[in-house]
């Protein structure tokens, strides 16, 4: 088997998933982890997603005792991105790995819509809408930034820079009843979870039969983790009354 792609080691005719992966073809990336002839292909980077549904199930749990909207926001959205991303890694194709963005636009673009209306560049009543629509229309370029070969997972990236720049320019105006330790410790937690992403699909640490731990499957629950202290910070933001208006006022 040595010297041969994951792919022409394990996948072939009459595996689980092979026809779906067939049909729609290979994700835009290959991680690390070798991919079995299984019902989960990638088991670390599968089941490392359950990271997702322990940050959801708490924040249900602080939502239920709370009745916090940020709660109830971060318990779907953070469930909706465990269940697409397990169900990525487990069949691993682009079908499934285009459900797998579909999460994680639903949550990060949320995120957007929430922080430019606090910004106050966006009204209240545009909240939903304009989150609808970059989800969606990010959803259809998918295909497209596909068929020229442009890696979409820069769409991601640049939504999480949006949120934190537009967090950045929050803070400087912040008062005295908002906190901010909560949003740097999610920072933190991200850039962490990048930085073993990073290596794992640059093969700098790289151990394709090990599927106990990747670097991806880190990636996975320290940006869960990072979902729970985000989830924190606007739950602060709303007990200060932050999140229930603008900065300033509309344009």
């Amino acid at each position: 088997m040595d010297g041969t792609t994951a792919a022409e080691q394990l996948l072939h005719a009459g595996c689980p998933w092979w026809d779906l992966r067939e049909a729609w073809g290979e994700p835009n990336v290959k991680w690390c982890e070798a991919t079995l002839c299984g019902w989960v292909n990638e088991p670390a980077n599968a089941w490392s997603n359950l990271a997702y549904f322990v940050v959801a199930l708490w924040c249900v749990w602080r939502w239920r005792a709370t009745g916090s909207r940020a709660m109830r926001r971060f318990a779907w959205t953070t469930g909706l991105v465990g269940i697409f991303s397990f169900i990525y890694h487990a069949t691993n194709n682009f079908g499934t790995q285009l459900l797998d963005f579909v999460g994680m636009y639903v949550l990060v673009f949320l995120l957007v819509a929430l922080n430019l209306h606090r910004v106050g560049w966006l009204p209240r009543q545009q909240v939903g809408s304009v989150h609808m629509g970059l989800t969606m229309g990010c959803t259809v370029l998918v295909p497209v930034m596909r068929h020229f070969d442009f890696p979409y997972q820069s769409v991601v990236l640049v939504a999480v820079l949006v949120i934190i720049g537009t967090e950045l320019h929050l803070s400087r105006r912040k008062d005295r009843h908002e906190s901010y330790r909560d949003f740097w410790w999610a920072v933190g937690l991200i850039a962490a979870a990048a930085a073993f992403s990073v290596v794992d699909v640059t093969g700098l640490w790289c151990a394709p039969n090990n599927h106990f731990l990747q670097g991806h499957a880190v990636w996975h629950v320290l940006s869960a983790l990072a979902l729970l202290f985000a989830a924190r910070h606007h739950f602060g933001l709303e007990d200060a009354g932050g999140s229930q208006k603008p900065t300033a006022s509309p344009a």
